[in-house]
């Protein structure tokens, strides 16, 4: 069996995986973000202090959670869209491929321009899967963990009007 290596792995998926790349950093930066921001004594301590300085603290409660919520949810965009740019490396794959037999049909097709339109294919799929997966698990993993916070919140919210 042929091993592959990065290198050569990236160059085949082509200027799609430069895309995949800047998809995949921007995943782990709103990952990191939301670890560090979501945390108890970070989420609490601020919005806490927010609510409490609010003349409307079930409505400022209620914006804090909005945009919590709205920020895990920049996770489920990355789920989305990294398998559609790998997707879209694919069909681009496929049609590289078949339009390299069609045009050296004359010729007799080789099978070296169909390996290297459907390695792109490939290549571009399996990257668009490696940015989904994780990211896909930690939206869920801190969509849980932020709407723990914000039963916490309403509970010290309580509290105040108390």
């Amino acid at each position: 069996m042929n091993d592959i290596t990065f290198e050569q792995a990236w160059n085949y998926g082509g200027p799609l995986m430069w895309v995949l790349a800047g998809i995949s950093v921007f995943g782990l930066a709103v990952v990191l973000y939301l670890w560090i921001t979501q945390s108890r004594f970070v989420f609490l301590k601020a919005a806490y202090r927010k609510v409490a300085a609010s003349k409307d603290r079930a409505a400022a409660g209620g914006r804090i959670a909005a945009r919590a919520m709205a920020a895990v949810d920049w996770l489920a965009d990355v789920a989305a869209i990294a398998p559609l740019v790998g997707l879209l490396g694919t069909v681009l794959g496929m049609f590289r491929a078949f339009g390299g037999i069609a045009s050296d049909v004359a010729a007799g097709a080789k099978p070296v321009v169909l390996a290297q339109g459907v390695s792109q294919a490939i290549v571009t799929t399996i990257f668009g899967l490696v940015v989904a997966i994780p990211a896909l698990l930690f939206y869920a993993m801190l969509r849980r963990r932020c709407q723990k916070r914000i039963a916490e919140l309403e509970e010290a919210c309580d509290e105040i009007q108390d």
